[in-house]
């Protein structure tokens, strides 16, 4: 009688499975056994070069090359591994015990340090493989006593927790691409009293205080970012390897700047690396000139960054324009000079009254007897002259305080035709040639004993420029609703920087800073081109005041 061996549906499904799982097992532990010891090379590799470059660092460093004994205890109580070896320059082993004919794997061989030292890192492949075989053997075991015990506890509960744990993962990865789901677990699971329940609480929990932290960073984030990019300062940061890693707006506009050099001709961005690089504590301001000949000024202010360990890991440079400040400051002190020269004209305005008086009565005297039309018409000028020069000394007198042009329409042909007749004996007897270029007749709505003044301090400059003779020449130009106004020399010319002090008045002369100031009441502007030995052209432009016929 055929005796029928019954089955139960759990032996069915666990007998099946047990083979396949045995199969995955033998493949699983081959494949780990091969990956882990790849892996392990691997590991020794980077401890090899690791250590290898630590030994190298440290030869280098300090005075340890000076007694390498030193050296080589410092490694016998440090080092307790056998497969570091340190050779000298000549090859004798001075650290380690190395067996001949060892099966060895050399993972690093090294001679970069100033000793010429050879660092080798090697390992005992047989001792290698056994010991990383006794490590598997027990994880082998301890893997398939495991994949026993899910093979017997999944028939329990598979039903109970897998399906919780795979609806669970699911939320969870939508959770992540959308942390505002995070409130659609607890509808589900947190309610449940066992460890599914408690996972699902403690990931409610988890989400909702990285909710709260995620704000607070972004609000964080936003208010400092606000803060920086609305910045009056320029704000850029480099790191220890002095690369930009983050620029304001305000930086980047300025950085991007074309055509601004400094005297060294470096540009802004070249100019704050240097500096960076050198580690200014307080940074020395700049003044860039761009191709036009206009000047922007910069202050900068520099802070290192460090970590919490004190080490620094980079720089935060601040820029700033000044230009206008800088303009301000030049503006108020040349408001102080003339000021104080206003004080001092006040002094001697009395002194010099009386002579002048004086001398314009006697003009008059002599110009009634004068036959000559030539010597009368120069009479009279030389007593417009005087009037100009009592004019002067009022106009110095309220130098402190703003006076009110008169403007008039003005013939600037008349005016020229007046200075050529005064300056002609004076240019005559110094050597110097002066003419006068009119394009067509020109008119200007100015005051024109300020017009005459300013015609006149240049002139006296560029005879002042001229000791040994030469050529000046006065030219009018009138475009569109501009009449521009040239006097130019064959003098001496000024470099950029004796143009600066002159504009400022700080070589104690105030004729070009009167000029500036009188061309300013005037509608006007002044621009001075200037070569050292190439002669000064100064040009004075009249906008929307002029006029031709």
């Amino acid at each position: 009688m055929k005796r029928h061996l019954t089955v139960t549906i759990e032996n069915k499904i666990l007998a099946p499975f047990v083979c396949i799982s045995l199969i995955t097992v033998v493949c699983f532990c081959c494949i780990l056994y091969q990956t882990e010891y790849n892996v392990k090379i691997e590991t020794e590799s980077v401890n090899a070069k690791a250590l290898a470059a630590y030994i190298n660092s440290d030869i280098d460093a300090g005075n340890y090359w000076l007694n390498p004994n030193d050296l080589l205890k410092k490694y016998e109580r440090t080092y307790q591994g056998n497969s570091l070896f340190l050779y000298d320059a000549n090859g004798q082993l001075l650290f380690g015990r190395r067996t001949p004919g060892n099966e060895e794997l050399v993972l690093e061989d090294s001679t970069s340090n100033r000793l010429n030292w050879r660092v080798l890192y090697c390992l005992d492949q047989r001792e290698l493989r056994a010991e990383f075989i006794e490590e598997q053997r027990y994880m082998i075991l301890a893997a398939i006593a495991m994949l026993l015990i899910i093979v017997q506890a999944s028939v329990l509960i598979a039903n109970n927790i897998s399906a919780p744990l795979r609806k669970l993962s699911e939320v969870c990865t939508q959770v992540s691409r959308t942390p505002d789901r995070a409130e659609d677990l607890a509808v589900e699971y947190t309610r449940r009293r066992d460890e599914t329940g408690q996972l699902a609480a403690a990931f409610q929990s988890m989400m909702e205080s990285l909710r709260g932290y995620t704000q607070e960073l972004t609000r964080v984030k936003t208010l400092n970012e606000s803060i920086v990019e609305n910045l009056p300062l320029g704000v850029v940061v480099y790191d220890h390897e002095n690369r930009i890693i983050f620029q304001n707006v305000r930086a980047g506009a300025m950085l991007s700047l074309e055509g601004e050099w400094d005297h060294l001709n470096r540009d802004l961005r070249t100019l704050l690396a240097e500096m960076v690089q050198r580690d200014d504590v307080l940074p020395a301001p700049a003044r860039m000139r761009d191709t036009g000949g206009k000047i922007r000024d910069y202050e900068f202010g520099a802070w290192r960054l460090r970590n919490q360990d004190g080490s620094s890991w980079g720089t935060l440079c601040t820029i700033d324009d000044v230009t206008y400040k800088k303009h301000m400051e030049e503006k108020i002190s040349r408001d102080e000079k003339l000021a104080y020269t206003g004080q001092l004209a006040a002094d001697v305005a009395h002194e010099a009254r009386n002579p002048l008086a004086g001398i314009r009565a006697g003009l008059q005297v002599v110009g009634r007897k004068l036959s000559e039309e030539r010597d009368i018409l120069l009479c009279r000028e030389m007593v417009k002259e005087v009037d100009r020069v009592n004019l002067l000394i009022e106009n110095l007198l309220n130098l402190s305080r703003k006076r009110e042009s008169e403007k008039t329409t003005v013939s600037l042909n008349a005016l020229c035709d007046e200075l050529m007749m005064l300056y002609f004996k004076v240019m005559e007897n110094k050597g110097i040639t002066f003419s006068v270029e009119m394009d067509g007749k020109l008119w200007l709505f100015a005051d024109e004993q300020e017009l005459r003044q300013i015609l006149i301090n240049l002139i006296n400059n560029s005879i002042k420029a001229m000791p040994d003779g030469g050529r000046v020449t006065l030219t009018g130009r009138a475009v569109q609703d501009t009449v521009s106004v040239t006097v130019s020399d064959s003098g001496s010319g000024m470099s950029p920087q004796t143009l600066e002090r002159a504009l400022s008045g700080k070589d104690g002369g105030l004729g070009l800073s009167i000029v500036r100031r009188l061309l300013e009441q005037n509608g006007g502007s002044l621009a001075i081109h200037s070569v050292p030995g190439g002669g000064t052209e100064v040009i004075l432009t009249f906008h929307g005041t002029g006029g031709t016929l």
